[in-house]
């Protein structure tokens, strides 16, 4: 497929992608005896997933997607090279899991390595709001991508750590050009009902104290607080910080190990549905966090992107 519309695409070494290791220890200590077994087990129950492509005929000749164990909570991917219709090295492999939320996001770019075995979308989600996923599907659905196209996205995540953010947590602002900008945002907003006004930042840069409590420290909480933050290194950006409230708390089992999953509000954009995301662990000490709590920690991120969006917002 000659796909002249495609999002922005940058590519980098492969070694500056990160490796999948890490992300094996989370599943087992063991890394290098099980992963192999379970990789085989896979095959034995293989599913060939198509993503968004129609027919084989849309999906690129020279690798296979193969996933498994099928119906498994887990699926093992691993994208294989082919060569003359057969298979020839296993590029890349990696774990994945189902998620039950689905955001619609435009694929603003994509960044992939040189063997175009994986990739990380950077996905925009309105004006204000972008995140960035691991694409779990990207050896299938790499030729398919359209710039200013809405896809349905199912995002998902694995924990490195976690842990429960204390009641009332506070920091002290004492910089002023720190107070001033605080007190001058909170007088505008609620000056224009909590919209932001064009000019947002003139008003704040021409905003004076009137009083001498103008100029005091500033107390912040963020003990409710809702943040996210992408990793800094180009093809890494998966790599993520969150803050944020668990709405949700069920259980998965994979290989006689229960999982943890926790449903998380990941972003909070003023008038916008709250962007939820589903976090895995098998850790013990993350399997007590309970619903209403405001958790914290650092997370691999993961879409996967099955169909367009047809319906308008």
């Amino acid at each position: 497929m000659n796909n002249q519309n495609r999002p922005d695409i940058i590519t980098i070494d492969d070694q500056n992608f990160g490796s999948h290791v890490e992300h094996w220890n989370l599943l087992t200590d063991d890394p290098t005896q099980q992963v192999p077994k379970w990789l085989g087990l896979a095959l034995d129950a293989p599913i060939m997933p198509m993503g968004l492509c129609e027919n084989e005929a849309d999906m690129d000749p020279s690798v296979w997607l193969i996933q498994g164990p099928n119906k498994a909570s887990v699926q093992l991917a691993q994208v294989i090279e082919v060569e003359n219709n057969k298979p020839k090295a296993v590029k890349t492999a990696f774990p994945l899991f189902e998620s039950p939320y689905t955001l619609q996001a435009q694929i603003d770019r994509i960044i992939t390595c040189t063997s175009n075995t994986q990739a990380v979308l950077q996905l925009k989600l309105n004006a204000n709001s972008v995140v960035y996923a691991f694409d779990s599907l990207y050896s299938v659905n790499h030729a398919q991508y359209q710039r200013d196209q809405e896809y349905k996205i199912q995002l998902n995540a694995w924990a490195y750590e976690l842990e429960k953010v204390s009641d009332h947590e506070q920091i002290v602002v004492d910089d002023p050009a720190s107070i001033k900008h605080h007190r001058a945002l909170n007088e505008i907003l609620s000056e224009n009902n909590g919209v932001a006004p064009e000019n947002l930042q003139q008003l704040i840069d021409a905003w004076e104290p009137k009083t001498e409590e103008d100029k005091m420290p500033v107390t912040v909480d963020f003990s409710k607080m809702v943040a996210y933050l992408y990793g800094e290194t180009m093809g890494q950006e998966d790599e993520a910080w969150f803050q944020g409230k668990v709405v949700g708390k069920t259980e998965m089992q994979f290989m006689d190990q229960t999982y943890t999953l926790y449903d998380v509000t990941l972003i909070l954009d003023e008038n916008q549905p709250a962007t939820l995301i589903r976090i895995a662990t098998k850790d013990q000490l993350y399997k007590n966090f309970e619903i209403g709590q405001y958790i914290r920690g650092n997370i691999w991120i993961q879409a996967n992107i099955y169909a367009k969006n047809t319906t308008n917002k």
